[in-house]
């Protein structure tokens, strides 16, 4: 798309694009904090996998000071392991190091209020451009995929199946939509997300790498022998409370659930679990909580985890965040914020909350008809200035129409295009040859957003000759090009004639014919 040279059009675009992106943008700051604090949560969780997984490696290397008799078969694995471990860490570093190159592309680190942050958090552009547009994406899935496939292949092809579904590092493919037709992983995956999801994402990723690598060392001690797998994993030295909701932003009424566990735990051990939101169940060494969302903005869930172990019970505390937000709705104009009578309208309708198939709207005086989802094309008949209101409805999880949103559109009539004769409008001077060459007059409508266009449909023509006295002869055109009548005026004519094209009459698709104001002015030179 070239870049217009009127200053009011290239304003109008400019508009337009601010209009198209603050409707289309709406990340309350509330849901970046609630991002920051996971990442915060995933990070603290990822240090006490990391020494989880230290332990049950001092635990390995240490299987034969007690059993000498499993020393060949516990070296040969351990050996393993220690590829493991070298390969793990090459990982994860790879994983910190796309996390750095965002934050800096994001601006860095800063401090507000007290409180380290990203300082662009909010951007959606960055995520896009690096890992869809520069093809990034492709590289983390591959180097994701190659350590899936280096940990599967240490084991023996018939344990690979099992164990390729046990570690919790996936790769799972994205559905097509219309936005990415072709399921690409890396559009599916990183396309208009903000800099703080984007972050949150590798953390993600580092936290399945990590506990990846925890099956995997469990899977090797248990080759030594379930005996030693038994006594060295589970005995606990020291215990950490992670708590994992199922989201971490909902409306209210909706069901959340949360997974809370200890760092390093059995699952013969069944802990006991503690919430402000109600009880727990407790199965293979993992309690569950289930509670409905309330109140709205960020709110806290908290509670303890005890276990007891050889007479000894330890307690540790844990909690986590989740915002809630109100159900609400927008409603995108594809052509600026004005609908034109006589014309297709196309709009775009979102409600947050709900599915896009249980939402619709209506408007008084309009044609409304949806072409796909969420997609609707709009014919309007009277104009109004002041505003029409519209009303957006979806329906809920009851299966009942409720009100979700609203607002008021204004109705105007398409503007009255500029008459051109030669390319030029108003009162004009050209060589008469050149004159004499045109095939009659044009309607071009300038600076309008719609690909419209009107037609002249009659016109009057009046040649005066040249001097005070002389000769005037009118005719009239039907159509914009000239008819037998006006050309004879035409050839007749001569330098110092003048030419006058009044009575311009127009016609467009959908719209009734109308008068244009103004006349054409043409002087032979």
């Amino acid at each position: 798309m070239s870049i217009p040279k009127e200053p009011r059009q290239l304003m109008i675009n400019l508009m337009y694009l601010v209009l198209t992106a603050m409707l289309a943008l709406n990340i309350t700051k509330e849901v970046l904090d609630a991002f920051s604090t996971i990442n915060t949560s995933i990070e603290t969780s990822n240090e006490g996998i990391a020494d989880k997984n230290k332990r049950m490696y001092t635990a390995f290397e240490h299987i034969a000071d007690k059993r000498p008799e499993l020393k060949p078969k516990a070296d040969s694995l351990y050996k393993i392991a220690e590829l493991i471990r070298t390969e793990t860490q090459s990982m994860d570093d790879k994983l910190s190091k796309w996390k750095d190159q965002i934050v800096t592309t994001a601006g860095g680190w800063v401090t507000e209020s007290g409180v380290k942050r990203i300082k662009f958090m909010d951007d959606i552009d960055i995520a896009t451009r690096m890992f869809v547009e520069e093809k990034k994406g492709d590289v983390v899935k591959k180097q994701l995929e190659d350590y899936i496939n280096s940990l599967v292949a240490k084991v023996p092809q018939d344990q690979q199946a099992d164990l390729r579904k046990s570690i919790p590092l996936k790769i799972n493919s994205i559905d097509k939509s219309d936005l990415n037709p072709g399921g690409d992983w890396s559009f599916g995956t990183f396309h208009n997300i903000p800099v703080i999801a984007a972050v949150t994402l590798f953390s993600k990723w580092q936290s399945d790498v990590k506990n990846s690598e925890s099956v995997m060392i469990e899977h090797l001690m248990a080759q030594v022998g379930d005996e030693v797998f038994d006594s060295t994993i589970y005995k606990i030295d020291g215990l950490m409370a992670v708590a994992v909701p199922s989201t971490n932003y909902a409306l209210a009424g909706d069901e959340i659930t949360a997974n809370i566990a200890l760092a390093s735990y059995s699952k013969s051990a069944n802990p006991v679990v503690t919430s402000n939101v109600g009880g727990a169940t407790v199965k293979d060494g993992v309690g569950v909580i289930k509670f409905k969302a309330n109140g709205t903005g960020v709110q806290t869930v908290r509670g303890t985890i005890s276990l007891t172990v050889k007479g000894k019970t330890e307690t540790q505390p844990w909690s986590f965040n989740y915002t809630v937000g109100t159900a609400g709705a927008s409603l995108q104009l594809d052509k600026m914020n004005v609908m034109y009578i006589g014309l297709d309208n196309p709009v775009t309708l979102s409600a947050s909350g709900y599915n896009i198939e249980d939402v619709s709207w209506d408007m008084p005086g309009a044609t409304i008809t949806k072409v796909g989802s969420g997609k609707f094309t709009v014919k309007v008949t009277t104009p109004n200035n002041k505003g029409v209101d519209y009303t957006i409805s979806a329906r809920n999880k009851s299966g009942q129409i409720v009100k979700v949103g609203g607002g008021t559109m204004r109705i105007r009539t398409v503007p009255n295009p500029v008459i051109k004769f030669a390319g030029k409008t108003g009162s004009i001077t050209i060589p008469a040859n050149q004159a004499k060459a045109q095939l009659g007059l044009v309607a071009d409508l300038e600076n309008f957003i719609y690909d419209y266009r009107f037609t002249v449909s009659s016109f009057r023509m009046v040649r005066i000759g040249k001097g005070s006295d002389g000769e005037e002869q009118g005719v009239e055109v039907a159509g914009p090009t000239f008819n037998a009548a006006s050309k004879a005026l035409i050839n007749s004519s001569k330098p110092g004639d003048t030419w006058y094209f009044e009575n311009i009459k127009v016609v467009g698709p959908g719209v009734p014919p109308r008068s244009v104001d103004g006349a054409i002015i043409v002087k032979l030179r």
